[in-house]
């Protein structure tokens, strides 16, 4: 069965909110609240509604201390198989630097500043197949194909100084891409996924670099 420190694992990936003293430090848990992830970069090309060169820098995430647990599948003593984590968050929010070039449906857009970008409501599939990686003669677990699905109900958009501080400009983007969140957030869900998917892909390669995967089990 699972022993202590799995458990851990599975909670604070799944269930942040539980109290720190029961938390496994000794697993090379990151902080998940806030996340500081490294540069975020969008690229959205071709003949779509949404061409977009987007970087997010000095940023945080915050809010997944709030995540509840939805269920989890895999996990198990094989760990070449698929596993599969399901959580919702109340509210996820991206505070820091932008830069941005494109276009946003009908609208040019270009700016550099700060922005706040909030998810309300969400639900996260996170699914990944694990495969046997030995090193000095024990086995850990390697992530592959790895895969962050967001589902959500709301995306508020607020970018700061877009057209070097013209306020109408700026307005109307502000105003434009709320109105039409869902299909700002539809259009860049591939690059979105991919760029997000790497953030917390980093927290969990942290933890299955640090013990051969049979320690996570009582025998």
């Amino acid at each position: 069965m699972l022993n202590f420190s799995m458990k851990c694992l599975l909670i604070g990936l799944l269930c942040a909110s539980v109290k720190a003293e029961f938390r496994d430090s000794s697993i090379n848990l990151l902080s998940i609240d806030p996340l500081i992830p490294e540069d975020i970069h969008i690229n959205q090309g071709g003949d779509g509604p949404v061409q977009l060169n987007l970087t997010f820098t000095n940023s945080q995430i915050l809010g997944l201390s709030k995540a509840v647990a939805k269920e989890f599948k895999g996990f198990g003593k094989d760990l070449a198989t698929k596993h599969e984590l399901i959580f919702k968050v109340p509210r996820v929010t991206l505070v820091g630097n932008y830069a941005i070039s494109g276009k946003i449906l009908i609208l040019p857009v270009q700016g550099e500043g700060t922005c706040n970008l909030t998810m309300v409501d969400s639900e996260y599939h996170v699914s990944f197949k694990g495969i046997p990686e030995e090193k000095d003669g024990n086995t850990f677990m390697k992530l592959t194909n790895f895969r962050l699905h967001p589902e959500t109900k709301l995306v508020i958009y607020k970018f700061d100084n877009l057209f070097n501080g013209d306020k109408v400009l700026g307005d109307t983007v502000n105003k434009f891409v709320n109105e039409n969140w869902k299909e700002v957030f539809d259009e860049l869900r591939v690059p979105f996924d991919k760029s997000f998917g790497a953030v917390i892909k980093h927290i969990m390669d942290e933890v299955f670099n640090k013990y051969p995967y049979a320690k996570y089990f009582n025998e």
